[in-house]
């Protein structure tokens, strides 16, 4: 789940915790299956068969885990997983708060990651105060690393800001990567 959804860096634990909550989850939700399907049975007036034993398991070193348990309770996981992941990703729950006004708050890491993952920037001008340079173009791709912001900008213009604030134009490039570290003073101005 945590290579499929964009997020900060995480520690250990926050790791082994949601690994640890999708596991309790996923038998849980076994656990209920199992329950319904044997009320069905019950209500058909036949023999419940099916029995989890996995907390038996953990607390009598008897028995034996079923190797079938632990197959079902794994693809109930991997299901889970994509259904949170999805949730993450279309950000549900945030939109879903936005609408009963609950919150106001967007669901990115920040400002960087809700401005360019809007479907409503297309163009921009990146303008670099200490080397001068504008570049006006398309967003082709973003993203972000800890320190670092990263854009590369397709069907581009490179222009040299004079001191008049005129704008002499350099080149033009099909695509331009740019990199800068999160403290630089780029500024960035949405067409």
């Amino acid at each position: 789940m945590d290579l499929l959804t964009t997020h900060r860096k995480r520690q250990a634990y926050q790791f082994l915790l949601h690994s640890y909550l999708i596991g309790v989850s996923s038998y849980g939700l076994l656990l209920f299956i199992v329950f319904l399907n044997n009320k069905i049975l019950e209500i058909n007036d036949k023999t419940p068969t099916w029995e989890v034993t996995f907390l038996k398991s953990l607390l009598n070193s008897k028995e034996n885990i079923k190797v079938s348990e632990v197959f079902f309770a794994t693809m109930i996981g991997i299901v889970l997983a994509i259904i949170l992941v999805v949730i993450i990703n279309k950000k549900y729950i945030y939109k879903l708060a936005n609408h009963l006004n609950i919150s106001n708050k967007h669901g990115e890491d920040d400002v960087w990651d809700f401005l360019f993952g809007s479907n409503d920037v297309e163009w921009v001008t990146v303008r670099d105060p200490e080397s001068k340079l504008v570049y006006q173009g398309a967003v082709s791709s973003y993203s972000q690393k800890d320190d670092k912001r990263e854009l590369i900008l397709s069907q581009v213009k490179v222009y040299k800001d004079k001191d008049d604030d005129d704008l002499k134009e350099l080149y033009e490039k099909d695509f331009i990567y740019l990199s800068f570290d999160v403290c630089s003073k780029i500024i960035v101005e949405i067409d």
